[in-house]
């Protein structure tokens, strides 16, 4: 995680162009207790899955313990899908803690350039 540069959105409302350490903790803060898993999920997606996959998916949403990801089209979606063991073990690595499942669908109007 460290030394990645994150670009992302932030549900459709938030538009967060780059954040560094000084941002993320106001980040968390808005988010709150409950939040603050998905919101480490959703700053750390371009260093789980790498710059292309991250260009092309999202993730939507934690829900007991399975990640939700909207994915830009089958073609991607297939691509994560094969990847997904080596992404649930990314994840295990840089949080100490388990991901039960990933769940990708098909999100159009997902994530901008």
């Amino acid at each position: 995680m460290a030394g990645c540069l994150w670009s992302y959105s932030l549900l459709s409302m938030m538009a967060f162009l780059r954040a560094d350490n000084r941002f993320q903790g106001v980040i968390y803060r808005l988010g709150g207790e409950r939040h603050q898993r998905f919101i480490r999920v959703f700053l750390a997606w371009k260093c789980l899955v790498g710059e292309l996959l991250s260009e092309r998916s999202h993730p939507v949403k934690l829900d007991n313990n399975v990640l939700f990801v909207g994915v830009q089209n089958s073609a991607w979606m297939q691509e994560l899908i094969l990847l997904k063991t080596d992404i649930i073990k990314n994840y295990k690595s840089q949080f100490g803690e388990d991901l039960q499942d990933i769940i990708f669908t098909i999100r159009t109007g997902g994530r901008k350039k």
